[in-house]
């Protein structure tokens, strides 16, 4: 898990975090400290509501109103922790909180832009949101480690350390047979998390194949309801649920176990104690604790046990961290589109090429292309037809790398394709195709990315001029909500957008496919009529099934 740590390295080495580590483990010193404090000083009360003596007590005198001479300072002094401690445990609480949410922020942050990193290739094999819908849950279990595992674990271990000692300076058979116990207790709970992990990790990995089905059934539930899958699709999905019961029941055994034991072992620890005690007063050769004494001692031992039961079920966390941290850094090892550094180059210069190129997808026998070559000159308009299915929007894929050919290049002015980062590509090449969705709150949201209030004005005129033709009833507005990837929108109403969109990044390359689908006649005309108007300006590529009626085509391929 070499990974993580270097994680939490990097976070603990920003000045402002590591700040605020350091503050969280002083102050929980300082209430650590104040906690063995308080029993201590009711042995005071003791002294002075009965009247007795402790040479034990009397070593804690250096402790200011420690050796108060009367009830009313003590009381101050008493008061005194309480608040102390009040404000020492408040702000400790709080500031590991913070450094959790502060970790799980950086985290989150990181496997978003990750995932938009991810190539297509990752995409199609593994799923699209298939780790979307779970890793929410994952952070958790990570901030849980970070502020339980790890920040008050070791503030817990430094409080049983001082509780020891103090134990030990009472009785020393005493403060080993606690010790003992915790030894004992840890080795076995140690034993049974190894299970834990297991079924843990086996829970979670079903419980993500789950959340993976539910997915792309509803995502697909148009398809579903039309050709009646309900029961088919209800029977998977219980075949799913059976499996994760019983994954569940096991786990919830050993939780369950886990969970009742760690009272029993604290519980069997006190009855140790009050043996000993009890053997201990009643030997006449052994020095017996004084009233005072005892009474800290009881108060230590019972001060420590909430400490102790969570100390003993910190493992839990631990397990479950490590499940959690292992998915994302599954996540951030996948491969990445722009790896190369993104160059400034004019790439609309030159012509685009497209040599002996083969490709196929992944686990299929038939390749889309064997060694295909074409040419689209540069400032030109090339119509490319290609029946269904004859490798059209693959190709659109491959000229914006999303994937890489099999064999031969392609490449932009004489520069392959696999030398560019798909930034420096992509910052050339505008796309209008209903494979390239709309999304965003709203219309304004979906066809412009630089939402400066300059571009706002270009936007609405834009929209505006392309909807000239249409009902009057169905005009879009910058405001007017689109829906989920545009589902409130008729089909017309989308390529009218997806041009806009295309149209406001004023890159010099733009891909079309089927320019006038889907658009009434009037829109159809005023369409060509603007993309006639950049003939000779830009590098069109026109992609239709059949020939595309008063366009100024200057050539055409066929796939």
């Amino acid at each position: 898990m070499n990974r993580k740590w270097n994680i939490i390295k990097t976070f603990v080495k920003t000045d402002k975090h590591g700040l605020l580590i350091i503050l969280a483990l002083a102050t929980g010193l300082c209430y650590n400290i104040l906690t063995i404090l308080i029993p201590i000083s009711i042995g005071k009360f003791y002294e002075l509501s009965f009247g007795f003596s402790s040479h034990r007590l009397a070593a804690f005198k250096f402790i200011p109103f420690m050796d108060a001479p009367d009830f009313e300072a003590f009381i101050f002094f008493f008061f005194s922790l309480v608040l102390l401690r009040l404000l020492f445990e408040y702000i400790n609480r709080y500031s590991i909180s913070l450094i959790g949410e502060r970790f799980s922020k950086i985290l989150r942050e990181q496997l978003f832009a990750n995932q938009l990193q991810i190539t297509m290739e990752v995409y199609n094999s593994k799923g699209i949101g298939k780790y979307l819908l779970r890793y929410s849950g994952d952070l958790k279990s990570i901030q849980n480690y970070i502020k339980n595992g790890l920040i008050r674990f070791s503030q817990d271990v430094v409080l049983l350390i001082i509780v020891m000692i103090a134990i030990g300076y009472f009785d020393l058979f005493l403060a080993c047979i606690v010790g003992g116990c915790i030894c004992i207790s840890s080795v076995l709970l140690w034993l049974i998390n190894k299970e834990l992990y297991k079924a843990s990790l086996d829970r979670r990995n079903t419980r993500s194949g789950m959340l993976s089905f539910v997915n792309t059934r509803l995502r697909g539930i148009l398809a579903l309801k039309a050709f009646n899958k309900y029961q088919p699709e209800e029977k998977r999905y219980r075949k799913r649920s059976d499996k994760l019961y019983l994954i569940g029941k096991r786990y919830s055994r050993i939780v369950a176990l886990l969970q009742a034991l760690i009272p029993a072992i604290t519980y069997a620890m006190l009855g140790g104690i009050m043996w000993y005690v009890f053997h201990s007063s009643n030997n006449p050769d052994k020095t017996t604790l004084e009233g005072s004494s005892l009474l800290v001692l009881i108060l230590l031992i019972i001060s420590i046990l909430p400490v102790l039961r969570r100390t003993l079920r910190v493992s839990i966390v631990w397990k479950l961290g490590n499940i959690s941290f292992a998915k994302l850094i599954d996540i951030f090892d996948l491969p990445k589109e722009n790896r190369l550094p993104v160059e400034h180059v004019k790439l609309y210069d030159g012509d685009i090429t497209i040599q002996n190129v083969s490709f196929s997808y992944p686990n299929t026998s038939k390749p889309i292309f064997e060694n295909l070559n074409l040419v689209f000159k540069a400032q030109t308009t090339t119509l490319l037809k290609g029946t269904s299915g004859s490798g059209k929007s693959t190709l659109v894929r491959l000229l914006l790398k999303f994937f890489s050919p099999s064999k031969g290049t392609v490449s932009y002015g004489g520069l392959g394709s696999c030398s560019l980062s798909e930034k420096t590509i992509r910052k050339h090449v505008a796309v209008v195709s209903k494979d390239f969705p709309l999304y965003g709150k709203n219309v304004y949201e979906a066809i412009c990315y630089n939402r400066k209030e300059e571009n706002k004005l270009e936007a609405t005129l834009l929209l505006k001029k392309l909807q000239i033709h249409e009902d009057k009833m169905t005009i879009l507005h910058l405001e007017t909500p689109i829906g989920d990837l545009g589902c409130n929108l008729t089909s017309g109403q989308q390529k009218i957008l997806m041009y806009c969109r295309a149209l406001l990044t004023k890159k010099p390359i733009l891909i079309i496919e089927e320019p006038l689908q889907e658009l009434n006649v009037k829109t159809q005309e005023l369409i060509l009529g603007l993309l006639n108007s950049f003939h000779r300006q830009k590098t069109l590529i026109l992609i239709s099934e059949g020939c595309i009626e008063g366009a100024k085509i200057d050539q055409i391929h066929r796939l």
